[in-house]
């Protein structure tokens, strides 16, 4: 409900002390910088930082090292202990060697892959007790290993006395038969015709696998098992590795994503050539008591000032409790106050929460509101909480008026609804703008008195002159409709309305005459009568705006009504059908409608009278981006 107080913070001390310092000292301190250059006074030989890029390299390195090390992430503060250099050294050697490490166990699960896959056609002919080299150099007759189709392997055995063709038969399942077949040199070309026709398919052997095929096999499968062990002997000594050295590659991580987010604010600071760094920015008062010691630990020289003592504009930091809380996004929507202005997230968080009810009178619609923004807080989203205090405000007025899923027979209403008490629902809402207008004009005055400024409290057409002349009209016309006599006698209405008058329209001459100012710009006395006929259309135009308050309301009672007369005319399941779908259009349409009305409310007619919004958002150096 107010916004915290900041103090100017300058700093300066040794160069190679600037990482550990803004590690462990401003990180989490809400110390926000600002741009060294342009607040140090000129003439200072001073420069901005490089921007070190082999950073980014660095913690893409240390998060593929921990995926290798199989080491989760886990993100938590930690604390700078290492330079840049010592970190970079560690995360190269570590790369080096388990790099190593991870290439020799691919070429060996390489090495694996192809020796298993050179004994797949000796595993067909491990029953073969010949020397594979003595088939290679058969001098009169050839021979062919493969496969063949039962079907046609059998078909082959009928015509077998045909051919000039021997058959061993290796192996034999239902749908094929591995085997070898021996023919003359002469004859093999013919015979590989014929057993291409029947769609033999031949396997080479490589020439280089030689010997017994039972003892290739054997061989292959120690230099496989040979290959397995050291992987696993390669593996443990990465399993090794990650109980020594995991933790440390996290922090090495850590530490390097900090230096990354240092890197990055340190476009806001400066350096000279004797080595000497500059730090200069905003800090919350109640912060600064525990970053002193800090400073004061590291050899940090500071110099604290208040924002009125340097040109820099301090940075808007909210202060709200848990509830209001959620509507500084309504406020921040219009724009972030500036520091010297009011925060009006409590007045926003009241109007606004009334408005809605007042507009969405309804308990079942504003319980389903109220889930949904219930849900959507679960989810952490921001519109959720907003939802929420809607959703209660519709709940609380539908209770008023007795409306329930827009049915008025469920429960008894506390007051008329407002379908049944339509002027007296347009007196209220036209009552409670022009109360909510006096209140903002008020808020003016307020902010005008934290900036001291005069013009602005007394003269301004929001200021008390403005007030005054306000009052005065709503009084007349009040007192009119109400006893058909005026509340103010007429003498003293015209010489008010007439004096507010004046001194708004010369408020320009009035202050260059208060602060001595004569090169101030002057103001053609036709323009001036403008403004003030645009003001006078303003304050009409304003109040009469909040009978939108009322007419929302009836027209919700209206929407409600046409639901139920529309399912009347179906049966008693059709009914039910439209009424919720009736009851889902009117809470998603004219739910959306009214929110809309209410940000109309508060940003017109309201914000307009006393809230700027050109305000600096306040982002402590850890939400740098």
């Amino acid at each position: 409900m107010a916004i915290e107080r900041m103090k100017f913070l300058s700093m300066t001390g040794n160069e190679n002390d600037l990482d550990f310092i803004i590690a462990n000292d401003l990180m989490g301190s809400g110390f926000q910088p600002e741009n060294a250059l342009k607040v140090l006074e000129k003439g200072w030989k001073v420069t901005y930082f490089s921007y070190d890029s082999t950073i980014k390299e660095y913690v893409k390195k240390a998060k593929d090292l921990l995926s290798k090390m199989d080491v989760p992430y886990v993100k938590k503060q930690v604390e700078l202990k290492k330079n840049l250099e010592e970190i970079k050294e560690n995360i190269d050697n570590k790369e080096e060697e388990i790099n190593s490490i991870y290439s020799e166990i691919e070429e060996n699960e390489d090495e694996i892959k192809k020796l298993e896959d050179s004994i797949v056609p000796i595993e067909h002919l491990k029953n073969v007790s010949v020397d594979l080299d003595k088939l290679y150099n058969l001098k009169y007759m050839k021979f062919r290993f493969g496969k063949i189709s039962l079907e046609n392997y059998e078909q082959l055995n009928e015509e077998l006395s045909n051919l000039d063709v021997v058959i061993i038969e290796l192996e034999k399942t239902d749908k094929e038969v591995w085997m070898l077949y021996f023919t003359p040199n002469k004859l093999s070309e013919k015979v590989d015709s014929y057993f291409k026709v029947m769609k033999f398919e031949r396997v080479w052997l490589p020439k280089e696998i030689t010997g017994k095929p039972s003892d290739i096999l054997r061989n292959v499968q120690e230099q496989i098992i040979e290959k397995q062990n050291r992987n696993e002997e390669l593996k443990a000594k990465l399993s090794d590795i990650r109980e020594k050295n995991g933790r440390e590659m996290l922090s090495n991580l850590l530490q390097l994503e900090m230096l990354e987010k240092i890197n990055k604010v340190k476009k806001y600071m400066a350096h000279d050539n004797k080595g000497s760094f500059y730090i200069v920015g905003w800090i919350p008062k109640d912060n600064l008591q525990e970053l002193i010691p800090k400073l004061k630990n590291d050899n940090v020289e500071y110099v604290i000032k208040s924002h009125d003592e340097v040109i820099s504009t301090p940075p808007t930091k909210l202060k709200n409790n848990r509830i209001i809380k959620p509507f500084e996004s309504i406020v921040k929507m219009y724009g972030t106050p500036n520091y010297t202005e009011m925060d009006p997230t409590f007045f926003v968080a009241i109007t606004a929460f009334l408005m809605f009810g007042f507009m969405f009178g309804d308990v079942g619609q504003g319980l389903v509101i109220g889930i949904i923004g219930a849900i959507l807080m679960k989810r952490k989203s921001s519109l959720g909480p907003v939802l929420l205090a809607g959703g209660i405000s519709a709940m609380i007025f539908g209770f008023l008026y007795g409306s329930v899923f827009g049915n008025e027979d469920i429960i008894k209403g506390l007051v008329p609804s407002p379908m049944d008490n339509i002027t007296n629902m347009l007196v209220v809402g036209i009552a409670s703008g022009a109360l909510l207008i006096i209140i903002a004009m008020i808020f003016n005055i307020k902010n005008g008195i934290k900036n001291k400024d005069v013009g602005k409290v007394l003269l301004d057409k929001n200021g008390l002159a403005g007030l005054i002349f306000y009052i005065v009209i709503l009084a007349l016309i009040v007192g009119f409709l109400l006893n058909g006599k005026m509340l103010i006698s007429l003498s003293i209405s015209v010489a008010l309305i007439v004096v507010t008058l004046l001194l708004i329209l010369f408020k320009d001459n009035i202050e260059n005459l208060i602060n001595k100012n004569k090169d101030k710009q002057k103001v053609s006395i036709i323009e001036k009568i403008f403004e003030i006929i645009e003001m006078l259309i303003s304050m009409a135009s304003n109040t009469i705006s909040f009978v939108r308050l009322a007419a929302f309301a009836i027209n919700h009672v209206g929407l409600c009504m046409a639901v139920y007369i529309l399912a009347n005319m179906f049966g008693t399941t059709g009914s039910l059908i439209v009424a919720i779908i009736g009851n889902i259009i009117v809470i998603a349409l004219e739910g959306l409608i009214v929110a809309i009305q209410v940000l109309r409310l508060e940003y017109y007619e309201l914000f307009s009278r006393f809230y700027t919004g050109d305000g600096k958002e306040y982002v402590p150096i850890e939400e740098q981006q």
